[in-house]
């Protein structure tokens, strides 16, 4: 039996709030997370970690959304959830809601517009579908199937995204990554931030100890050398 986790009104202050200019007025564009197999197949061992099914079709979303496995994200004035986006479809696991609404109050405090939700929970049979139509779209089974089948995944718009927006997500999302919160995928032809979030973003741990050491990425390294060098700049 998964574990339930309660969403509440309480606020997680931003672990990030980026600097996006440096002292002589440059923007601060830290490297894209561009996504590799091993984020994927990491992100599948931290839900095997945490115990987490992959939901098959319709009957198994709705047991899980009546059982508070999957809770709605919320639609408010920093959150916006894609209108094409199935009603059943805007669901995630409680952590991952808490993450987004974290996140997107912190944008909309920055920049005065909501964040959008693209993509949420889907099930196995949908990604079947998708598969069909879309030829980058995940496996459903094995070490590299999509993490949305957890309901752990969403995925932010960035479509229209200014430079300044693209910069201060990056930056934003990498700390995160590199404390094994979260991991990040950068997409470009489908233009969102591909995140699977973990229990421990909530303050909770895995149910059992993850079979892999966490993956540091030549995406999150050659990210982290980039803000450091621009750390350099600004004392110069």
């Amino acid at each position: 039996m998964e574990e339930t986790a309660e969403i509440t009104d309480e606020v997680v202050k931003p672990q990030v709030m980026p600097a996006l200019y440096s002292r002589g007025g440059r923007l601060i564009m830290p490297a894209a997370l561009k996504g590799s197999r091993e984020i994927l197949v990491h992100q599948n061992q931290m839900a095997d970690a945490a115990g987490l099914d992959r939901l098959r079709n319709e009957d198994d979303l709705q047991d899980s959304i009546e059982a508070h496995r999957l809770v709605r994200l919320p639609e408010t004035e920093y959150l916006h959830v894609n209108g094409d986006l199935p009603v059943n479809r805007r669901y995630a696991r409680p952590w991952t809601v808490r993450f987004a609404s974290d996140m997107a109050k912190a944008y909309e405090s920055r920049f005065g517009v909501a964040l959008q939700v693209n993509s949420a929970v889907r099930t196995i049979s949908y990604q079947l579908r998708l598969q069909r139509t879309n030829g980058n779209a995940a496996a459903v089974e094995g070490d590299t199937a999509s993490p949305h089948l957890t309901g752990q995944a969403i995925d932010f718009g960035k479509r229209g995204m200014s430079n300044a927006q693209l910069a201060w997500m990056r930056a934003y999302l990498l700390p995160l990554m590199q404390a094994g919160k979260i991991d990040v995928e950068e997409e470009f032809q489908q233009a969102c931030f591909h995140i699977s979030v973990y229990r421990s973003y909530g303050g909770g741990s895995p149910k059992k100890k993850a079979t892999s050491p966490r993956i540091e990425t030549a995406a999150v390294r050659r990210a982290a050398r980039d803000q450091a060098d621009n750390a350099a700049d600004d004392a110069q």
